[in-house]
């Protein structure tokens, strides 16, 4: 059997997408290394839990100073990786992110067709030298694992390319709604609250209007928003910071409408975020960004409404909510789309292990 590892520059329960991996490999007892970076060092982050081996590269840092203060962890984590693969002389390897890939482009030139790329974001291809070496990276890739089939916008297309959605072991959940007064409509978010501007103006837009509450799960910049509201009395905005994966469910049946708005740039436009699959497995209408790569996947699906921050009427969306007690949603669709697509992704992880 291969000896293989899975590398990622971050800490564990910010890499979601490690579990596609994890869970399939363990399901057919292979075993397998996680290198990775614990960026917090704190015992009380709950994870989920995986068969392989951890290994586990400890500097504390936080995430959300100013790049250049990350310069001395990055290396350090980056030789720490090296050394590691040097040691320990795998047969095969998963990058997981660019972010990962590229700082470890030498090692993908002496793993050619040894390994998998996992591409999730995009992020220096803007930058000619960046986007044709991750071009080569995919190139030289048994496959590249793509999130989004709205990336070969920016990266081109490749033979290489499989889709693998930002979800694992996606099923339909039936979900009681524990919201208390049903006169409201909860618009909840989840995830690492970020662009803050723009997030602003979502607060700006819902701001005291009592049809409406808002409520924002999740770490990142979520303390200077909520000091924004704060100070500008929004009293139907809540904030209630780091959340483990296990409170979705609770965060799900709560919620009357998710809240997978982002702003269209050239990192996000592209993008399928983590929420879309987290809404279709509660089956939860959703506010999407028009224009969004994401609003032309979701075209055709009564349940996903594209609006547009600061122009959108608040009576449509109410509207469009109360018309979802009785359209279709085409949930179980998009749900076998998916899973087809899955199960290609699947194929193709076994056929590299072995």
């Amino acid at each position: 059997m291969s000896k293989i590892a899975i590398i990622g520059f971050h800490n564990l329960h910010l890499m979601q997408f490690l579990y596609k991996y994890t869970e399939l490999l363990d399901a057919n007892d292979i075993a397998y290394d996680v290198i990775y970076w614990d960026r917090d060092i704190d015992s009380s982050i709950k994870v989920k839990k995986f068969k392989g081996t951890p290994v586990c590269f400890r500097y504390k840092m936080d995430n959300y100073q100013p790049k250049y203060k990350k310069i001395i962890g990055f290396l350090k984590c980056l030789l720490f990786v090296k050394k590691t693969i040097k040691r320990n002389r795998y047969d095969k390897l998963i990058f997981l992110t660019t972010q990962t890939a590229l700082p470890l482009y030498l090692t993908t030139i002496k793993y050619k067709g040894k390994y998998i790329f996992d591409y999730r974001d995009i992020t220096f291809e803007d930058i000619g030298i960046c986007k044709r070496l991750v071009r080569k990276i995919i190139d030289n890739s048994v496959f590249t694992a793509i999130s989004s089939r709205g990336f070969v916008r920016v990266l081109g297309d490749s033979e290489k390319f499989i889709t693998a959605h930002n979800c694992s072991d996606l099923d339909l959940l039936e979900i009681t709604n524990t919201k208390k007064n049903s006169n409201v409509i909860r618009i909840v978010f989840w995830g690492m609250v970020r662009q803050i501007e723009f997030n602003k103006k979502v607060c700006d837009m819902f701001a005291n209007d009592d049809r409406f509450e808002v409520l924002f799960h999740g770490e990142g910049y979520y303390l200077e928003l909520q000091a924004y509201c704060s100070a500008r009395g929004y009293h139907n905005i809540t904030f209630t910071g780091r959340y483990s994966v296990e409170e979705i469910k609770k965060f799900a049946s709560n919620a009357d409408i998710l809240m997978n708005l982002y702003d269209n740039d050239k990192q996000q436009k592209w993008a399928m975020t983590v929420k879309l699959y987290d809404g279709i497995r509660y089956q939860l209408p959703m506010l999407i960004t028009k224009g969004s790569y994401m609003a032309e996947y979701l075209e055709g699906y009564k349940f996903a409404y594209p609006i547009e921050i600061g122009k959108t009427n608040l009576d449509d969306i109410e509207f469009w909510y109360r018309s979802q007690f009785n359209s279709d949603n085409s949930f179980e669709k998009i749900y076998e789309n998916i899973i087809n697509d899955e199960m290609i992704f699947k194929k193709n992880l076994i056929e590299f292990v072995f």
